[in-house]
């Protein structure tokens, strides 16, 4: 699985339980500064972790991050009364327990940085959860417990140093971290414990889906692609996505969603099949959710069939091919050729793993026909168990209706460039094939969104009810549901009685800004100003042939 904020604590934590139980503090006194100078960093990095969510030294009232910079302060004082230490001494520290607990605490800065891009600025719906105080509160408690391993480390150091002055600030350092942690840990009650679940957001560069991948490691390349599609969803929701998503991207993403849980459907059914009957009724259930929302899915794609986007004209319809004249004469272009959104390559990646875990890893959603399915058993060994597989399924639907969030306000950021050549809504004056999309058509495109939002989310719900049967962990569905009242408004998207069955503790933040009118219905100028031109010239383009181009590599749908 991706690597998680309660993750890096749990393996911090275990790390300085092993130095305490099976490592013996040095006795040669440079290797005991090398010890100190781990210890300092990792009181350092904690210090840094809580001034990234607000919590700071304080002279009145001190807290936790006060006493961490005391401990700080008497271990950078230890390490001056030490001898310098050389780098073979230093070779022999590189991979202790404390060492490698020292990087599962820097990490944990680098998980949550991740969800802000430059200046700082959010890239994901997560990323504002630091905003609440239950959510610092889970930072200031885990840092409160490493605090308390620290302090151990510390005193067992000081016991083994043969200086006085030296075992002194240690004996300081001791008290300092004791007293960190006990503050800390004063607020558990508070606390958000669905916050161990946030996620590290890998780049956005997609990571395709090969045969030579190990099947063990599907369900974790499957929620990397959850963590960038869900990434994409928030910034396009915000106009800050960039590249910006197409008119071809966006129809061509509907169809590689609808497989994706057409696929995922089938894996349900397939280890249904196999499990006990109690456990069966729900797992079917929810599969007949996912196709539900895979049929919602295709329609959204369908009524995109007459539209073509002047900024990005890879799918359109198929056009006569140049005359004779025109060809001799010059008046007619190619189809400008332009690459796929990262977004487009990773959704299609997504739906290649669902369907290497179900047919095996030469699968690829070219393959012709329907083949043999997997074993179950092995199915499930690679997943990690019944609830590996249910927890992974959940994410794609919960990316699913992120993705179809934003889905209204890509359309309408592009609507001046989206034309058509319907027949039904012709306008007299139209001179040319295709015409710019009248209102009440891009009304249309938007509004099937809100069906297919309703549908990921009802799927999201029927696999969450599996958990009992099948031992899912729900923290993440806490952590999306909060993620959700900052993308629609403070609308809750689980029922209210599951709401009260997962109990999620999170309090309802602000709701963040959402773009200006303005800013929603903005043009991009350079192409306003050919889009005239081009409705002509759309009539007289040659199409691709079948079987040629990025369009039918990535296009393809079943």
């Amino acid at each position: 699985m991706a690597t998680t904020l309660g993750e890096l604590h749990a393996t911090a934590d275990r790390n300085l339980r092993e130095v305490l139980s099976s490592t013996l503090m040095p006795e040669d006194a440079r290797e005991q500064a090398v010890v100190v100078r781990q210890l300092a960093n990792l009181v350092q990095h904690l210090q840094t972790t809580l001034e990234s969510v607000g919590e700071r030294p304080r002279r009145a009232d001190p807290g936790p991050a006060t006493h961490l910079a005391t401990a700080q302060s008497a271990l950078r004082r230890t390490a001056r009364q030490l001898p310098a230490f050389d780098d073979a001494v230093a070779a022999l520290h590189r991979d202790t327990p404390l060492a490698r607990a020292v990087q599962a605490v820097a990490a944990v800065q680098d998980l949550i940085a991740s969800h802000r891009g430059q200046n700082g600025v959010p890239v994901t719906p997560y990323a504002l959860a630091f905003t609440e105080r239950p959510a610092r509160s889970y930072l200031v408690h885990c840092s409160a417990e490493l605090a308390w391993g620290a302090a151990r480390v510390a005193q067992a150091l000081s016991e083994a140093v043969a200086s006085e002055g030296t075992a002194v600030q240690l004996y300081i350092a001791r008290g300092s971290l004791a007293h960190a942690s006990v503050l800390g840990r004063s607020t558990s009650d508070q606390m958000n414990p669905a916050i161990e679940a946030f996620p590290l957001v890998p780049p956005l560069d997609p990571r395709p889906a090969l045969p030579t991948d190990a099947p063990g490691s599907i369900t974790a390349h499957l929620a990397d692609d959850c963590e960038r599609l869900s990434r994409v969803a928030f910034e396009s929701l915000h106009g800050r996505s960039e590249p910006g998503l197409s008119g071809s991207d966006v129809q061509q993403l509907a169809r590689w969603r609808a497989m994706s849980n057409l696929l995922s459907g089938r894996v349900l059914l397939h280890v249904a099949a196999h499990t006990a009957p109690h456990t069966a009724e729900p797992l079917r259930a929810a599969a007949g959710q996912l196709r539900m929302a895979a049929q919602t899915w295709q329609q959204s794609a369908a009524r995109w069939q007459r539209v073509v986007d002047l900024a990005d004209p890879r799918v359109h319809p198929n056009l006569p091919l140049p005359g004779y004249h025109l060809a001799r004469s010059g008046q007619f272009t190619h189809m400008p050729k332009t690459p796929p959104h990262p977004a487009l390559i990773t959704a299609y990646a997504h739906a290649t793993r669902i369907g290497q875990l179900l047919y095996g890893m030469a699968w690829t959603p070219e393959t012709p026909g329907r083949p043999a399915e997997r074993e179950a058993h092995e199915v499930l060994a690679d997943a990690g168990g019944l609830a590996g597989v249910t927890h992974a399924l959940y994410r794609v639907a919960a990316t699913g209706w992120q993705l179809a969030t934003a889905m209204p306000s890509v359309i309408r950021r592009i609507e001046s460039t989206l034309v058509t050549d319907s027949l039904d809504h012709r306008p007299p004056e139209a001179a040319h094939r295709f015409y710019p999309l009248p209102s009440h058509q891009v009304e249309r495109l938007t509004g099937r969104y809100k069906d297919v939002v309703e549908a990921e989310q009802a799927t999201a719900a029927s696999i969450l009810r599996t958990a009992p049967q099948t031992g899912m962990d729900t923290a993440r569905a806490q952590l999306d549901a909060a993620a959700h009242r900052q993308m629609r408004s403070g609308q809750p998207w689980l029922p209210a009685s599951m709401a009260a069955e997962l109990q999620p503790q999170a309090t309802a933040s602000p709701t963040p800004g959402r773009p200006s009118a303005a800013a929603a219905r903005s043009r991009s100028k350079t192409v306003t100003r050919r889009a005239a031109g081009t409705h002509a010239a759309l009539d007289s383009r040659t199409a691709p042939r079948p079987g040629s181009g990025a369009e039918h590599r990535h296009g393809r749908s079943r």
